[in-house]
């Protein structure tokens, strides 16, 4: 008798787990194949009429948009990792169709699901203490910042190297400025105000010998437009431009930061 109530516990979740993964939202018709080596470029796209398209992609990639997450949350063992990463002949052309009126984050978890079918890919979040890069104020005080007015906001990506906010929560920015830096951004201003700014910074793309020091080429083309020929381009580092123009510091820190833990994963099934 001491055998039979493991078994039977034993049985009955596994049970609960097909029974969960056989309920989880599926694309009606999906494909997985190998990308043709070489290929360049690669997206993921949540399009019109219930539509997923991963174009010359690796696992990874796909997996952070997924998930929302970066490169430097992603936590699996060196095996799995092979498996994962970016490589030659390790992109693939992913389609999946839904109902049409399938909105991004339904589309999102369809995709989740078929990653679970045809990569085995079995996960789950958890929380380790990483390097990050704390967003505190200035002595001198956070430039920008208003009460909210209720109209909401948003960040503007005007050009490579130079976003632009209007009511936006330092929590969205710190978001956006960990794509650009080697690990999170943590918001730790503990502002309740909103921010409208520019920010503009150099890039590692800075290559053309006519520009000014530091801004991009895409930079200088926009500033043209009436929209933004008002506005004061300075191009340093990223650390520089946060602390001179939106008076707030990167300080590198540890602290806890969500991760996605990869259990296991396979080289996907053919279509």
């Amino acid at each position: 008798m001491t055998r039979v109530g493991p078994l039977i516990i034993g049985l009955a979740v596994s049970a609960l787990s097909l029974a969960a993964q056989s309920d989880a939202p599926r694309f009606e018709v999906a494909s997985v194949k190998r990308a043709v080596p070489g290929t360049t470029g690669g997206r993921v796209q949540f399009l019109p009429g219930g539509r997923f398209v991963g174009e010359n992609v690796p696992l990874e990639f796909v997996i952070q948009q997924l998930y929302g997450l970066r490169d430097f949350q992603i936590v699996a063992a060196p095996p799995l990792k092979d498996i994962i990463k970016d490589g030659n002949a390790a992109r693939y052309q992913i389609e999946g169709k839904g109902r049409e009126d399938s909105t991004p984050e339904q589309l999102r978890e369809m995709a989740k699901t078929l990653l679970a079918d045809r990569f085995q890919l079995r996960s789950h979040m958890d929380t380790r203490e990483l390097p990050v890069y704390a967003l505190i104020p200035e002595s001198s005080g956070v430039k920008g910042a208003r009460v909210p007015d209720g109209k909401g906001g948003g960040i503007e990506f005007v050009a490579n190297g130079w976003i632009r906010g209007f009511g936006t929560r330092v929590g969205s920015l710190a978001e956006v400025l960990s794509r650009f830096v080697d690990r999170p951004v943590v918001d730790q201003t503990n502002l309740p105000d909103v921010l409208d700014f520019d920010l503009i910074w150099t890039t590692i793309d800075n290559a053309n010998p006519d520009t000014p020091p530091g801004c991009h080429p895409s930079v200088l083309e926009m500033a043209k437009r009436p929209r933004y020929e008002k506005t004061k381009l300075t191009c340093p580092s990223l650390f520089t431009a946060v602390r001179e123009q939106l008076g707030m510091r990167l300080d590198a820190r540890r602290a806890p930061v969500p991760v996605l833990v990869i259990d296991s994963v396979q080289l996907p099934t053919p279509d």
